[in-house]
């Protein structure tokens, strides 16, 4: 039986993070290929790889709860602009996970939900991610 990695855990800056359970998304960025045709005539096709670099990028995502604490951490990593580090961890029985993002950034313009259950997203980008 496989078990699905279902509770990450997420460092920024070298401090453990809280997060709204299944919240975590993220890409491996590896980008955007494509694939066309190319014809040298009497039928004859071949393909044409490409791997576009603009899209090399690592992002991912996730929620905290809107408490004073969160929003506090939250401008902080909006201020240091590109200057965080992201650890995201997980163990199943099969195995473990990490990816470590390095100088990355807030990208969005999160929104404070100031209710009961209220969550802000942070969606994050920069260098493709060390995989181990």
């Amino acid at each position: 039986m496989t078990t699905q990695l279902s509770d990450p855990g997420v460092e920024v800056n070298d401090v453990r993070v809280g997060i709204v359970p299944n919240s975590v998304e993220f890409d491996e960025g590896m980008g955007e290929q494509k694939v066309v045709a190319e014809s040298a005539g009497d039928g004859v096709v071949t393909q044409v790889f490409s791997n576009n670099v603009e899209t090399n990028l690592g992002e991912f995502s996730f929620e905290l709860r809107a408490t004073l604490p969160n929003i506090a951490l939250a401008r902080t990593w909006k201020a240091n602009g590109n200057q965080n580090v992201v650890v995201i961890t997980g163990k199943t029985p099969e195995g473990s996970l990490t990816r470590t993002y390095q100088q990355v950034a807030i990208v969005n313009n999160y929104k404070v939900p100031p209710t009961a259950d209220g969550v802000i997203k942070l969606q994050w980008k920069g260098n493709q991610p060390s995989a181990s």
